[in-house]
């Protein structure tokens, strides 16, 4: 009877902590997705000035918010792909300071299509398990 409890107990911890871990993941990125969004809207309207005070404040807000989430999501998902995401911020950043129009267009549209990817991924779908 002890261990059938005790199985039962560490069963509920785990099913626990993935609940919490969809949780996370699902609204941290829902977050960087939203903040990416106002940075497209932005690029969209200063077509003639990416490199403007708006757009580049939007992008190191976006930097800083997940430079600070990042050591999580090493833990929590694969590594490989928070590389990669890692790899289209830093360039999107990269590619508004240097006030080019049509390279940060195509970043900030792979960094929303690659979080739509993340997301449909994450959530353990019966098409995902089985």
């Amino acid at each position: 009877m002890k261990k059938l409890i005790i199985i039962t107990v560490v069963f509920a911890i785990m099913l626990g902590a993935m609940i919490g871990e969809v949780i996370y993941v699902n609204k941290f990125y829902n977050g960087i997705q939203a903040d990416l969004t106002l940075i497209s809207e932005s690029i969209e309207q200063n077509k003639d000035n990416v490199d403007n005070p708006e757009t580049n404040e939007l992008c190191k807000k976006l930097v800083k918010k997940w430079e600070k989430g990042k050591n999580i999501l090493l833990m929590l998902q694969n590594h490989n792909t928070v590389r990669n995401f890692d790899d289209k911020i830093v360039c999107l950043a990269a590619v508004v300071a240097s006030d080019n129009y049509n390279d940060a267009v195509i970043f900030v549209e792979s960094a929303i299509n690659y979080i739509d990817d993340v997301l449909l991924d994450s959530i353990p779908y019966l098409s995902n398990i089985m």
